[in-house]
């Protein structure tokens, strides 16, 4: 990581850095109020506490963070997989809540399961929205238009990447949330951290039934939720915004 002159404020759970003059230190009260609301509620639902402070990094650009973090590839925001966080916080975007830090905290807590697809659909549980429309009305707006994709794919990494996370991140959260529901989330923390290559043997043992038959009734459960027309406009309209085509 590239050395910073930074300042710093620390809290019960974080210890944030920011550079002088910045709309971060501008905010920086609002951040950690925020940040520490995200913390405990992550920590007491899935019932765990983090040893060490998570260690965010506020930068101003996309650039920053990727210089700040020595690859040099620009991202609004990610983490290192171990107890740092690397954010864009500005005017435009504000890469901060509950994403990063529930994949930190259910890394040092519980595992990091090899799925992509797992690990980024707990932390968009915690999300619970994409671009501010909640999980199910992508899930349900992508099967109604035909452009669904199933969990079975998704489960492999690369067709994970491969795909626009316009689809695959909702999609996650959606199927998370449904699994966590349904069984209760000390059933879905023991899948966390056993699953492993073989992701169906695991699903099997813990929820006793095959990836496609929850799936099966995954989606009956997103047809049955009523979603107002308008919410599927605001959806054609925010796709139409960030230019989405899928093929």
């Amino acid at each position: 990581m590239k050395f910073m002159d930074w300042c710093k404020k620390e809290s019960s759970n974080y210890i944030f850095h920011y550079q002088k003059g910045s709309l971060a230190e501008k905010h920086i009260d609002k951040i950690i109020e925020l940040q520490e609301i995200c913390n405990k509620f992550i920590s007491n639902s899935l019932k765990v506490k983090m040893k060490e402070k998570i260690k965010y990094y506020l930068c101003s650009t996309p650039e920053e963070v990727g210089e700040v973090y020595g690859d040099n590839e620009p991202c609004n925001g990610f983490n290192d997989g171990l107890d740092k966080i690397y954010a864009v916080y500005n005017k435009e975007v504000k890469c901060v809540g509950f994403h990063e830090d529930a994949h930190i905290i259910s890394y040092n807590t519980i595992s990091r399961p090899k799925q992509a697809f797992l690990r980024e659909g707990l932390a968009m549980f915690y999300d619970k929205v994409w671009w501010g429309i909640p999980n199910y009305a992508w899930a349900k707006y992508f099967l109604s238009n035909g452009i669904y994709l199933h969990i079975k794919e998704l489960l492999v990494n690369d067709n994970f990447y491969k795909h626009n996370d316009v689809i695959t991140y909702p999609v996650a959260g959606a199927f998370v949330e449904y699994l966590i529901l349904s069984f209760g989330i000390e059933s879905f923390k023991t899948f966390y951290s056993s699953v492993g290559e073989d992701f169906d043997s695991a699903f099997k043992t813990v929820f006793d039934y095959s990836i496609k038959h929850i799936e099966d009734k995954f989606i009956r459960y997103i047809d049955a939720i009523g979603i107002d027309e308008a919410i599927y406009d605001l959806i054609k309209v925010k796709l139409r915004e960030k230019h989405f085509s899928y093929e």
